[in-house]
């Protein structure tokens, strides 16, 4: 069963939140084997909000069965088509879904830090626009 200690705040309005129950989650491994977990849901108590909210633990990644470890080891290159058994999944189509997932998500990911350096360390707009890397920035602006 995966709970938490924290009392975590509402992402979308900021309210408290109260426990609601658990539900269950499938959690996916190479081989085809699967654990369940017991995942716990929290309601927000802002009478204008009511959100429920899942915690995740950190094997889990929103929307996928399958382990964070699986997905990652497969967008970093680590596991490919030929390293999986042929009985075993993930399938070749839910491995471009999820190395596209991620291009996407990394590229989202870029523009929102190049949009907040560039309010926060008040950039030139060209760098919002250059491919430079925000990293070799930052490097540069602190030598």
């Amino acid at each position: 069963m995966v709970t938490s200690n924290e009392d975590p705040i509402c992402p979308v309005c900021g309210g408290r939140h109260r426990k609601k129950d658990r539900v269950n989650r499938i959690n996916k491994k190479i081989g085809g084997r699967t654990d369940r977990l017991r995942i716990e849901r929290r309601t927000c108590t802002n009478e204008s909000c009511r959100k429920t909210h899942r915690l995740l633990p950190d094997i889990c990644i929103p929307y996928k069965h399958y382990n964070s470890g699986v997905i990652e080891d497969v967008i970093d290159g680590t596991l490919n088509e030929e390293a999986l058994c042929e009985e075993a999944y993930p399938s070749e189509s839910t491995l471009y879904r999820w190395r596209e997932w991620a291009k996407k998500f990394r590229e989202n990911a870029e523009g929102q830090i190049r949009s907040a350096a560039y309010r926060i360390l008040d950039l030139q707009e060209e760098f919002l626009w250059s491919g430079r890397s925000l990293l070799e920035e930052l490097k540069e602006r602190l030598n």
